[in-house]
């Protein structure tokens, strides 16, 4: 792109772009993907998951202004906000619920679902015991967190009739999360997991707006608009790029891009080749289809491992 504009923002090595130019490329980016195939029908109720990062906060913006009076090409639902908040687990954050509160509630004036990640638990059962003394690796409690943010956020959803949810996960950290999703032995799901619609809950669609944005990209929209995101503890703060699967193919994912700036578009476009099976089984946890062959049964695995535990419990103490 050329302008008259002296360039401030290089998203390619080929491509400087002016202020105004990256501004409405980024636009149009976000605009043409939720425009696809007419997602949102008029008056429909949305929810918009909202983190306080980068990403989801970007989001907002965006669908703000689109929803303004002033709009070009006003969006036409109906926008609720849902927060998960996940202070109860760690003692030592900052506890921002009063400043997305004020941010939703009293800037944008968005209905807001705020609900605890321990909600709907036993309180001899709580979240917090499960993931620091059950649960070992920070893998597993990054993918037990995920999970269950997502189940919230799928009841909220319900609850408020809502049947679009809205997503920020941007096209750096599904190239991240595919590659940490095959190496954990779930790449049936990959191609369901980086789609632009995600249908693995059949009353709630799944959106992902900035599905071809890169977080450089939207941290570049976020400083150029004095956007700014708000700090939020989260399970793998502090730790180090190898303390998990994700956080090691993230810094992968992060070191190729620099180096090969098509290593991200490559990973998408292998991803979306992959055939979307949908069976009609699915998991209580994830609400993913069960990869479970016709001659499988669906407690065969847990059978086996109860048989294993019979088996060590007869041996002698010595083994």
């Amino acid at each position: 792109m050329s302008c008259d504009q002296d360039a401030c923002v290089i998203v390619r090595i080929a491509d400087p772009m002016c202020q105004k130019c990256f501004e409405e490329f980024f636009i149009h980016k976000f605009r043409s993907t939720i425009s696809k195939s007419n997602i949102f029908g008029r008056g429909e109720h949305v929810l918009i998951a909202y983190s306080g990062g980068p990403s989801s906060t970007a989001l907002l913006h965006l669908i703000a202004d689109g929803l303004s009076v002033n709009a070009r090409r006003r969006l036409q639902f109906q926008a609720h906000v849902a927060f998960i908040d996940e202070s109860s687990l760690y003692p030592d954050s900052t506890n921002i619920r009063e400043k997305v509160i004020d941010l939703i509630t009293n800037q944008l004036h968005y209905p807001l679902h705020i609900v605890s990640i321990d909600d709907n638990l036993d309180n001899d059962n709580s979240l917090k015991e499960l993931l620091f003394q059950h649960t070992k690796s920070l893998t597993a409690r990054e993918e037990l967190i995920r999970r269950r943010k997502l189940k919230l956020l799928f009841d909220i959803a319900i609850r408020e009739k809502c049947t679009k949810l809205i997503t920020g996960d941007n096209c750096t950290k599904l190239a991240a999360q595919i590659l940490s999703d095959m190496a954990q032995g779930k790449g049936a799901h990959v191609a369901l997991e980086c789609n632009l619609t995600d249908t693995r809950n059949d009353l709630v669609t799944i959106v992902r707006p900035f599905r071809e944005i890169m977080s450089k990209e939207i941290a570049m929209y976020n400083r150029l608009n004095s956007i700014e995101s708000l700090q939020n503890f989260d399970v793998a703060t502090m730790s180090g790029t190898q303390s998990s699967i994700f956080k090691l193919t993230e810094t992968l994912v992060n070191d190729l891009q620099r180096q090969f700036p098509s290593t991200v578009s490559t990973i998408f476009r292998t991803s979306d080749k992959l055939e979307k099976n949908l069976k009609p089984e699915r998991c209580d946890l994830c609400c993913y289809p069960l990869d479970l062959d016709e001659n499988q049964s669906l407690l065969s695995d847990q059978d086996r491992i109860k048989l294993v535990h019979q088996l060590f419990s007869t041996l002698p103490d010595r083994y």
